[in-house]
């Protein structure tokens, strides 16, 4: 794995024809050179899962940013991403901590369901 592409690197990337700036959330654990990615937007909070980034311009970005941390995605790191910056520690620990949160919330409603079925 590419040392380059640690936990809370923010890259721009290419997501269908649109350049959008990502953060890396999980970077493969040294056992896949895939990394998981959480999207960035400015266009404010919609969900309790919405991270407002608040030292945004610290870590390269142009303009007030979210990370959208039920936003989730798996890409190869490649040549189509360009690095932006780092997250503060601050804003690293509430992505990471929210991005865990989600899967917590997933997890249980998931199983809350299947038990549900089962009965």
């Amino acid at each position: 794995m590419n040392n380059d592409y640690n936990i809370g690197s923010i890259y721009r990337t290419y997501e269908g024809t649109k350049r959008r700036p990502v953060v890396i959330v999980s970077d493969g654990l040294g056992i896949d050179i895939d990394v998981n990615i959480a999207r960035i937007t400015s266009s404010g909070k919609r969900n309790k899962f919405d991270v407002e980034i608040t030292y945004w311009e610290e870590a390269g970005l142009d303009k007030p940013s979210v990370v959208r941390c039920s936003k989730i995605n798996t890409i190869k790191p490649g040549k189509r991403m360009t690095k932006v910056g780092e997250l503060q520690d601050e804003d690293l620990e509430n992505v990471l901590n929210t991005v865990f949160e989600h899967f917590k919330v997933a997890r249980d409603q998931a199983l809350k369901e299947r038990r549900n079925n089962e009965n």
